[in-house]
């Protein structure tokens, strides 16, 4: 059976840009995916951060979705 399936997610951006945290908003069905969705958000994103009134860097939050479809017997991406 092939691994489908759309992944949102909410990720918390530092004031540097970095991802901070990662949460699902809406899982897949398929916890493998889901795991992988924020692993790779987690270690790969990178944001020019959110600036305030006076132009400083400040944190924020960014909501994203990821389809996922792979081919029966294909393993998610190494994370």
């Amino acid at each position: 059976m092939a691994m489908e399936g759309t992944v949102g997610f909410r990720l918390t951006i530092a004031a540097d840009g970095r991802v901070r945290a990662c949460e699902i908003t809406q899982r897949s069905g398929f916890t493998k995916l889901d795991e992988t969705t924020c692993t790779l958000m987690m270690r790969r994103a990178r944001f020019c951060p959110a600036t305030d009134e006076k132009a400083q860097p400040i944190a924020g939050t960014w909501d994203g979705r990821v389809k996922w479809t792979l081919p029966d017997n294909d393993p998610p991406p190494a994370a």
